[in-house]
């Protein structure tokens, strides 16, 4: 066993130990450790004979068992609390470096020491380590996708997950690396495959389907001024090349309607018509029915998981 350099403090109250196989020592403050953790102050808070079980299952109550059986208080080096192995010797300072030191309070943590601290502090529930790493990994460049809706998963963050599989759907089912399939996990990969392909199924009936143009008053030919639409609609420069070839959402479609070529036709009946495909009180627009497709999909999966979103 080796304490460790900084992390070891001599006047430090409760001694811990990696699990890893390293054996290293840290020897920290109980009483900050009872106050900023529920997990320990459920353990420490009581007697040994009489300790209680903070989860009901998984590894934490096989740890705290163990933990109870040897005897374990933190009191001496020889009687160190084992943390469980899945936290390497790394993880562990960072994590009470987080706590321990103010550094944390200047300095702009990588993304890994950031997921360290999620991690540590999701299992020994330790709310502000759990804010303060979630917020500094918020940002879209600090993580993959695929990693994002894998931690967004595992810590119920609805936010993450929605995120997440947003960026993925752009992304070819068939582009997947097997490690990729692995953490995105079977069932969301599943969702993810069965939604692009009916949100392609949705783009084909949209870019074929047919549109009436609102005329105006003015307009005098109604056949030519219908014929104009139709061109541009289903076109390879219109919304039929849109969706299908350059893959664009219905959202940018729309957006982007009334500066598709249109020809000669009614600049009144284009306006009126573009108008009429916008959103309304009483029904969405039919350019935004992926978006609906994403949202119901993306909720029944957190629901199916238990994550509020």
């Amino acid at each position: 066993m080796a304490r460790h350099p900084k992390l070891y403090f001599i006047d430090g109250s409760l001694i811990l130990k990696a699990g890893d196989g390293s054996d290293t020592l840290y020897n920290v403050y109980r009483g900050t450790m009872i106050a900023s953790s529920k997990f320990f102050q459920t353990m420490l808070s009581l007697p040994q004979e009489g300790m209680q079980v903070l989860m009901e299952t998984g590894d934490t109550k096989s740890w705290l068992q163990q933990a109870k059986d040897l005897g374990l208080d933190g009191s001496c080096d020889e009687k160190a609390l084992t943390l469980p192995p899945q936290f390497r010797a790394q993880e562990i300072e960072v994590f009470l470096d987080f706590m321990f030191t103010q550094g944390w309070m200047v300095l702009k943590p990588s993304p890994e020491s950031l997921c360290a601290i999620l991690k540590l502090s999701h299992y020994f529930v330790v709310q502000r380590g759990i804010d303060w790493a979630k917020n500094g990994l918020d940002s879209p460049e600090a993580l993959l996708p695929v990693m994002r809706l894998s931690l967004g998963f595992a810590y119920g963050f609805g936010d993450w997950v929605r995120g997440a599989f947003d960026a993925l759907f752009s992304i070819p089912i068939n582009d997947f690396e097997p490690a990729e399939e692995y953490l995105i996990g079977s069932v969301a990969f599943l969702t993810l495959a069965k939604v692009q392909q009916k949100v392609l199924e949705t783009r084909i009936d949209l870019a074929f389907a047919p549109v009436v143009v609102n005329h105006s008053n003015s307009c005098s030919n109604h056949a030519y001024c219908q014929m104009q639409w139709d061109g541009m609609w289903k076109s390879t420069d219109g919304v039929l090349g849109a969706l299908l070839r350059d893959e664009e959402p219905g959202c940018l479609v729309l957006a982007g309607l009334p500066s598709y070529p249109h020809g000669a036709m009614n600049v009144e009946c284009h306006r009126r018509t573009c108008d009429g495909l916008q959103d309304s009180d009483d029904k969405p627009s039919i350019l935004k029915e992926e978006e609906r497709i994403i949202d119901a999909a993306v909720t029944q999966l957190l629901k199916s998981m238990g994550i509020p979103g």
